[in-house]
């Protein structure tokens, strides 16, 4: 049965540090029952916070291999992309040693988001069935309750298949991205989201209250073992 809670911390700091903390000790729950794990990061000024901090973290991080949530679909020096940003405080540090599937640039082998989405997929093996596509999922979220580059009443939100898509008139710029969908984020054993500041308050109430993903995609990023909301106070200011 899965399990849904949310911890508050009295600073993004202490909030980073926590998830951080949070996301390696499932890791290595996972490494030492299978052997091996899987992460989805997310990019996002927190997201990129807690990826730091998880880069001094005691992970054995040749067992693991990291995704994406999604990816911004412009050319891979852009500084608009976030792998680079994570390569700045994370892979970077852990190239070498973590198996890490990256999601096409725009560029001469694709100018098509679509197609750039379908050779993601045919190029990974991703487990069949129901089996949890990751074992860890570290999710940021907008104040309208986007999560990846899944927004409010779009296309994305709205798939109910495909484990990952091309986004086009994404309501943020760029207005291209790829994105893993909902299908894919619920096959997750755990999954984490990370929110501060007061403007997330309302996202973070209707999310843990079971709203409509179609109006609030954070609801619908449920893991198969936990959810869990890392928040400061502002965040949490609208729970019960």
């Amino acid at each position: 049965m899965s399990v849904s809670r949310h911890l508050v911390h009295p600073d993004v700091e202490a909030l980073a540090e926590a998830a951080a903390l949070a996301v390696a000790g499932h890791l290595t729950e996972r490494i030492a029952a299978a052997g091996s794990a899987t992460l989805s990061l997310t990019g996002g000024s927190l997201g990129v916070k807690t990826a730091a901090a998880l880069a001094g973290g005691d992970i054995d991080w040749d067992c693991v291999t990291i995704y994406l949530g999604d990816e911004r679909f412009v050319p891979a020096d852009d500084p608009e992309r976030n792998d680079g940003q994570l390569d700045a405080v994370l892979l970077g540090e852990i190239a070498d040693r973590a198996t890490v599937h990256r999601w096409p640039a725009r560029g001469p082998e694709f100018d098509d988001v679509d197609a750039a989405a379908e050779a993601f997929l045919a190029s990974v093996e991703l487990p069949t069935g129901d089996e949890p596509l990751f074992d860890v999922t570290l999710l940021g979220m907008g104040p309208e309750g986007h999560i990846d580059s899944i927004f409010p009443h779009t296309p994305a939100v709205e798939e109910s298949e495909r484990l990952a898509v091309g986004v086009r008139d994404c309501p943020k710029p760029p207005p291209e991205r790829l994105t893993f969908t909902l299908p894919a984020v619920r096959r997750s054993r755990h999954v984490l989201v990370v929110a501060a500041g007061d403007g997330k308050a309302q996202a973070v109430a209707n999310g843990l209250g079971g709203a409509d993903p179609a109006d609030w995609p954070v609801a619908g990023a449920v893991g198969t073992e936990s959810t869990t909301y890392h928040l400061d106070g502002p965040a949490a200011s609208m729970l019960g």
